[in-house]
């Protein structure tokens, strides 16, 4: 199964959600993701709020575990998709669930997101954890 993962679900996955850290390692599923996905979860995981939520983790042990996480996610350029960017900024409330919704149009694929907004819009199918989990384990 192939979708567009979105930082929601990797920050998920690196901060308590044991299923969904097996779920982006799954080699059932492939994932790929605007490279601004690595920009803004390094970016919401060193904050300070999140910060006092990893405990001891240094900066450095945060990039290594979220590299880790993501070392099987297709990154992809803006470039790749700059195509599709003024229609996904239609679509969406928060700016910057642009290049997400962007990729998932320009690949066809569906976006994995645990972000209830996003589900409001039409153009993109929207999975939660949950639906991606139901779906491999083939109860969808």
């Amino acid at each position: 199964m192939e979708l567009v993962v979105d930082t929601n679900v990797l920050v998920a996955g690196f901060l308590r959600s044991a299923t969904t850290r097996e779920l982006l390692l799954d080699e059932r599923l492939t994932l790929w993701a605007p490279e601004y996905l690595l920009t803004e979860a390094e970016r919401v995981l060193l904050t300070p709020r999140l910060r006092r939520r990893l405990g001891s983790l240094s900066p450095q042990e945060v990039r290594v575990v979220l590299a880790q996480l993501t070392e099987r996610i297709r990154v992809l350029p803006v470039n790749a998709f700059r195509v599709k960017l003024p229609e996904a900024k239609t679509l969406v409330a928060d700016q910057e669930d642009t290049p997400f919704i962007a990729l998932a149009l320009h690949l066809q694929l569906p976006l994995w997101s645990n972000d209830a907004p996003l589900r409001t819009q039409r153009a993109v199918r929207v999975y939660t954890t949950e639906d991606v989990l139901s779906l491999l384990q083939g109860r969808a």
